[in-house]
């Protein structure tokens, strides 16, 4: 089977394309080039085609091209992702998790995680609260929010920070294969080595016991 590479390509009457890859017909398994166009238009989403026919030449104004010709791979633009850590504080220490299977790994992050579509920022604190510890939250509020570009690990987020008081209950490990444990510890004597996105926070001097 010839190869068809992934990417963006030009059809001889000048409409461009980008194909995804190969698809099969169920009932021969023929081979079939899957592609989308890269224009508006209302007959469907994607169209599919014989291989034999998108690789053929045809002829065009009186000379022989490629009915589809390459033009260039399709460029890949990462975007930053939102995530959230809460500090929950009980008197005057801070419940911290030591990271595990994840950018960070090894390293000591509060509790949170990825926001949701349609999720508030405290909706999806208490949610990530509950599923990695096992606390209830209350009266959660907005504190802060860094930066973090972390190239080490191809990754870019926005971190918000929460912040609540504690009001009762022993965290537990509810998530093994994210975090390896969770301890409490004071702002003077925080636990190393510690995740970016608290490291940003520190340098640009957010304290969460200040109002």
């Amino acid at each position: 089977m010839p190869e068809i590479k992934k990417g963006i390509y030009r059809h001889y009457k000048g409409k461009e394309y980008e194909v995804m890859g190969i698809a099969k017909y169920e009932s021969t398994l023929e081979d079939l080039v899957l592609y989308k166009p890269l224009y508006e238009q209302t007959f469907c989403d994607y169209w599919v085609r014989p291989i034999s026919n998108f690789l053929e030449e045809v002829e065009w104004e009186g000379k022989k091209m490629p009915r589809f010709q390459f033009i260039k791979e399709k460029e890949n633009k990462k975007m930053p992702q939102a995530g959230l850590g809460t500090f929950i504080i009980r008197e005057n220490k801070i419940l911290f998790g030591k990271r595990k299977n994840s950018h960070g790994s090894g390293q000591w992050g509060l509790t949170g995680g990825h926001l949701e579509f349609g999720e508030s920022w405290e909706e999806c604190a208490i949610r990530e609260a509950m599923e990695k510890t096992g606390l209830k939250l209350e009266n959660v509020e907005y504190f802060a929010v860094t930066n973090d570009v972390m190239p080490e690990d191809n990754k870019h987020y926005l971190t918000i920070f929460m912040r609540t008081k504690y009001t009762g209950g022993e965290a537990q490990l509810l998530e093994p294969d994210k975090f390896e444990e969770w301890r409490w510890c004071t702002w003077d004597d925080l636990p190393t080595p510690l995740f970016k996105p608290l490291e940003n926070l520190i340098k640009k001097g957010f304290n969460p016991f200040e109002k």
